[in-house]
């Protein structure tokens, strides 16, 4: 992807504090992802079971515990907010996290240079919803970027959501049902509407639910494509 790609999210909320100035500055190096890197397996010396990314990981609490639950697996996060970053590095010092690595800017410009098929699966927890139909360009499920995951992910990998917001829910099923790539695993209700057992909980998920807003939860499983499904 090219670099004048537009950006629509915040890179900087409040001020850092030391701390946190000194966690990008000391820590952040050694967890970073570099520009254009043709293999991401690569990152990790210990050949991981699976590898996964979380884009947009916010606070860092679901990629942090499911890094430390699943030492067996690799995991990318992605994102381009800065105090979200300081806040998921407290987390890998305090946990010792190995298996985790950190690319601190829009993902787009990373995917291009992915093999196909090198993930296991992708996590967007509580994307932001992009509600008014002006910026419905922004939402990050859409054709084009549903097209880049499937290329990414296996055969048989995930792509796993979560959202509290009634347009984003809509939007996200609309879409991706109408994608030849994703199949909805699905049985009843509870699936969508009770927090699975392996979902670390997050603290936009903790804010939804204080206000009164009730979250969805979505695992999609990449299928192989039939030619007439592409008709």
């Amino acid at each position: 992807m090219e670099a004048f790609l537009p950006f629509y999210g915040r890179r900087k909320g409040r001020p850092l504090r030391d701390t946190s100035k000194r966690l990008l500055e000391e820590l952040l190096p050694s967890y970073l992802v570099p520009p254009n890197i043709a293999d991401p397996a690569e990152l990790f010396k210990d050949n991981p079971r699976k590898l996964y990314l979380e884009i947009g990981f916010g606070g860092g609490e679901h990629l942090a515990k499911v890094a430390k639950n699943h030492p067996e697996n690799a995991y990318i996060g992605a994102e381009p907010f800065l105090n979200g970053v300081s806040s998921f590095l407290k987390y890998c010092q305090n946990e010792e996290l190995k298996n985790v690595r950190i690319w601190p800017d829009d993902i787009r410009l990373q995917l291009s240079s992915w093999p196909n098929e090198c993930l296991n699966g992708i996590f967007i927890m509580f994307p932001d919803p992009w509600p008014k139909i002006r910026h419905s360009n922004r939402r990050i499920i859409n054709k084009d970027n549903l097209a880049t995951f499937s290329r990414l992910i296996k055969v048989g990998g995930s792509l796993r959501m979560a959202s509290d917001h009634a347009c984003a829910k809509n939007w996200i099923l609309s879409e991706i049902l109408d994608s030849p790539y994703f199949d909805w695993l699905v049985e009843s209700s509870v699936d969508w509407n009770e927090q699975p057992k392996d979902w670390p909980e997050t603290r936009y998920m903790r804010k939804a639910q204080k206000e009164g807003r009730r979250p969805a939860w979505f695992n999609f499983k990449r299928v192989s494509v039939e030619p007439s499904r592409l008709v």
